[in-house]
Formats: C-alpha cells, structure tokens, sequence
C-alpha cells in the first residue's frame, strides 16, 4: 500500500459517524468522545494521512502527529 516511517497520529473528529474513520484507518481507536466529536488515535505510514486529514476540512482537529 503506502510507503514510509510508522507514525502516532492523535486527531478529534467532529463528525457524528466515526464510522468512516475506522474503515480508513485500520489501526485507528476511540480514545475519547465529548459532544459529539471523537479522539481518534492511530498508527499510519507515510505522509498520506497529512493529505487525507485536510481533505476532511473542519471535521478533523489535529492534536499530534503530524511532522515526523
């Protein structure tokens, strides 16, 4: 699939269907959920989630992850 260093990604989505995020990313877990977003922790590699978490916009907040 995707090249790369394995990396820690932490990010809240503010989406009321977590559902797509978990077929996303299969490493991804629920750490949190407050108000309707989600703390979603994961382990990817590569760059690619950079791109795929800006393409979601103002439904996903990144919290840690993204250089490295």
């Amino acid at each position: 699939m995707y090249g790369g260093k394995l990396r820690k990604v932490k990010f809240w989505y503010k989406e009321p269907d977590i559902d797509a995020v978990l077929d996303r990313l299969p490493t991804a877990q629920v750490a949190a959920e407050e108000e309707g977003a989600y703390m979603v922790k994961a382990e990817v590699f590569g760059k690619e989630i950079e791109m795929w978490l800006r393409s979601q916009g103002e439904l996903a907040e990144v919290v840690d992850g993204m250089r490295g």
